[in-house]
């Protein structure tokens, strides 16, 4: 392993706090009369969840399960005795219910309740139906707690690093899928799908972040929390939105300079000349241009990354002068194509013609979205900052 790896972690926060928040609920459980720890450890396992607002809504409702459950045993086992056909029914009866009420997080625990309800010998039902109920709400609020106060999860602090983790990884790729085609280079194809498959695995990541920071801007509660506003959350979802389409047209990339190289080859073996255009200062000129271009988007890219995670409101000049300075170049490479085609139209390969037009293509609709997306970030930027100053 280099020097560079991380060191795997043993154990992860959440399962520490698990292994936490079962000890404190058994515990306390001890105190309650007719209690069943054992329900106080499983609700404890079962409510540790990897956001804090997703933990206290799912908490609410395995409390109002847990005590409805609670009582449709003790009603059901005064009504009809505690055989094993009417535990079963009584299961049935309660996953209908929570069902009915959309209540399908706390189904696990309202089950266990209503059977260990039921188990009870006859004249001392009521005292362990309580001691089972309280023993569950137990465990359910130990485990919102813990979660709450011991290494809460900060999906919003995590999300950004990632995000600006996974930038770095994108004003290069721009540059290499243009050398790529250029230069005829399917190595470096290669190389940019190698890249790509990363970059696949880090969105994937923010999507699951993303998830996360989306329950908590359901509620006000939920914001206070996850430290992020609705607002936030459009904006930042529009950029995972981004890359994603970006990793999709960067791989049409990898895909032209493959067929490419494989048709110049198939050339080549018929003895058709097909590198005078190619090699021609028409060609050089316009390559030249998408390689600036595609430097210019590598560093509209990271400004762009950089106003949404960190909120560096001083970048926005910037963007807005790169964006313009884009836009002129996107104009200039259609010109230059327009000169290259003008000079050796009657001596171009049709397919290699088209990939050229395709590469460009490509380019542009990048040029495209990530202009758009800037002007979006300036936008919610600047009212951003206009909501401080008030």
């Amino acid at each position: 392993m280099s020097s560079e790896q991380k060191t795997p972690i043993l154990f992860g926060a959440r399962t520490i706090k698990t292994g936490i928040a079962v000890t404190i609920s058994l515990f306390l459980s001890q105190y309650v009369p007719y209690s069943l720890p054992l329900l106080a450890g499983v609700a404890a396992v079962i409510c540790m969840q990897p956001s804090i607002t997703a933990g206290i809504q799912k908490g609410i409702v395995r409390i109002k399960a847990t005590i409805v459950g609670g009582l449709t045993g003790l009603l059901l086992y005064y009504m009809f005795g505690n055989n094993l056909l009417v535990i079963g029914a009584s299961v049935i009866i309660i996953l209908w219910i929570c069902r009915h009420l959309k209540w399908e997080e706390g189904i696990p625990l309202a089950a266990l309740t209503v059977i260990a309800a039921m188990l009870q010998v006859s004249g001392e039902v009521l005292p362990y139906t309580a001691g089972r109920v309280i023993s569950t709400l137990i465990g359910i609020i130990v485990a919102t707690l813990i979660n709450i106060v011991v290494v809460p999860p900060r999906h919003h602090i995590t999300f950004r690093q990632e995000m600006r983790d996974l930038t770095d990884s994108f004003p290069g790729l721009y540059l290499k899928a243009v050398e790529a085609y250029a230069q005829n280079r399917p190595d470096y194809a290669r190389q940019i799908k190698d890249n790509l498959n990363e970059i696949k695995d880090g969105i994937e990541s923010l999507r699951q972040e993303l998830n996360h920071l989306k329950v908590g801007t359901q509620t006000p509660l939920g914001t206070y929390f996850e430290g992020i506003e609705l607002k936030d959350y459009v904006l930042f979802n529009q950029g995972v939105h981004f890359l994603e389409d970006i990793v999709a047209k960067l791989q049409d990339l990898i895909i032209i300079v493959q067929k490419c190289d494989e048709k110049r080859q198939s050339l080549q073996e018929e003895d058709v000349d097909s590198d005078k255009c190619y090699s021609s200062a028409e060609f050089a000129d316009l390559m030249s241009t998408l390689q600036r271009l595609a430097r210019m988007l590598g560093r509209l890219h990271a400004c762009v990354f950089q106003l949404v995670g960190e909120q560096e409101i001083a970048l926005m000049p910037q963007i807005i002068e790169q964006s313009e300075e884009i836009y002129k170049l996107k104009e200039l490479s259609r010109q230059r194509l327009k000169n290259w085609e003008a000079e050796y139209i009657n001596k171009m390969d049709i397919f290699l013609l088209m990939s050229t037009h395709r590469v460009i293509f490509d380019l542009e609709e990048i040029t495209g979205d990530l202009t758009s997306f800037a002007k979006d970030a300036v936008r919610a930027a600047t009212k951003n900052e206009k909501e401080m100053r008030k």
